[in-house]
């Protein structure tokens, strides 16, 4: 019967990669600017993981080879509009499926490896990330310099596509007031400053749905003894001391660059909110269950802080900064030692 259930899920699991693959193939270069991608591979991935350990990397292939067989031989798969309606075996379609591959892929099935022989949870995250993108960064480096791409213009076709489609969305729905040049000129200035801050958007959708995927799935297993339940405290993690030196280069960066290159400012301070975020979300956690609130007081409020997000998201990104000199969970070296806390 265990056997029979095993099987049963391995198979649902595997299908539901194979369909997450083909949705990420067809939208192309789009789907990295989908958060919830993201989270559905990585609930999938460590599912799947979690399930059949020792052939995981077998059900993956497998998942990966149908989805290829089933996009190359379908009808109209010379072009895909996710790719800007590049051929099927052009240099960037190719480029981009084998970014997804380590994107969405390599990124969670390291993860769940590295935790599967004892990492600490920052760890398992920290080291397939950076290998990773220190991977497609230089790749995509070398892409552009060969092919001489240049990334003003790049960013110009992104925004005009994008703008075009805000507007036809808008005048649909008879918005008339978003489809004046005004407004579009504002949405196109927004769109590329995204562009430019692409690198970082796509780093903190990996690690976070990483986090998030794992952290959800502990909440629910039942099996103590499974794959999911760590002897770490998650409501103690907070990140290293020295964190705070990436911020602070961020912030020099942003302030003595020009151009361009004040987004590798940007994207460096944004990667780094992102982690003080997790922390400070991680204190309010901590004294939340110290009130012992339910989780219909918790929800509320967690909805309330992304919902009013200037402000409290702001302040949540401060408090995890500030942690580091005023320790507000009174984390102590015990603590440590008998929590297991960890930091990156």
């Amino acid at each position: 019967m265990l056997r029979t259930k095993t099987a049963l899920l391995t198979i649902l699991l595997s299908f539901l990669l194979l369909l997450f693959i083909i949705n990420s193939i067809y939208m192309g270069a789009y789907s990295f600017i989908n958060p919830f991608l993201f989270i559905y591979y990585g609930i999938t991935l460590l599912l799947l993981f979690s399930v059949i350990e020792k052939v995981f990397a077998v059900s993956v292939l497998i998942s990966i080879v149908f989805a290829a067989a089933l996009e190359i031989t379908r009808e109209g798969s010379g072009k895909f509009y996710g790719y800007f309606g590049h051929a099927a075996f052009g240099g960037l379609f190719i480029s981009v499926i084998i970014i997804q591959f380590f994107i969405f892929i390599a990124i969670p099935c390291l993860f769940a490896y590295m935790l599967s022989k004892g990492s600490a949870l920052s760890r398992s995250i920290y080291f397939p990330v950076t290998g990773v993108f220190f991977i497609v960064f230089t790749a995509a480096g070398i892409y552009f310099y060969i092919d001489k791409i240049d990334l003003i213009s790049s960013a110009n076709l992104f925004s005009a596509e994008m703008t075009s489609k805000l507007a036809a969305a808008y005048d649909n729905m008879g918005m008339d007031y978003f489809t004046a040049p005004k407004m579009l000129k504002i949405f196109s200035g927004l769109l590329k400053s995204i562009f430019f801050l692409m690198p970082g958007i796509i780093i903190i959708f990996s690690w976070m749905s990483v986090w998030i995927s794992f952290v959800a799935l502990k909440k629910f297993s039942r099996n103590n003894g499974g794959f999911f339940k760590r002897n770490e405290n998650l409501l103690l993690w907070k990140s290293s001391d020295y964190f705070i030196l990436l911020l602070i280069a961020g912030i020099i960066i942003s302030i003595f660059s020009v151009g361009i290159y004040k987004f590798i400012g940007y994207n460096i301070i944004l990667l780094s909110a992102s982690v003080y975020l997790v922390q400070g979300l991680t204190i309010i956690s901590f004294f939340f269950n110290k009130l012992n609130l339910n989780i219909f007081l918790k929800i509320p409020a967690y909805g309330i802080i992304f919902l009013f997000a200037n402000p409290l998201v702001i302040f949540v990104v401060m408090a995890g900064i500030f942690d580091m000199w005023l320790n507000f969970r009174k984390i102590g070296t015990k603590t440590k030692n008998k929590e297991g806390v960890n930091s990156i």
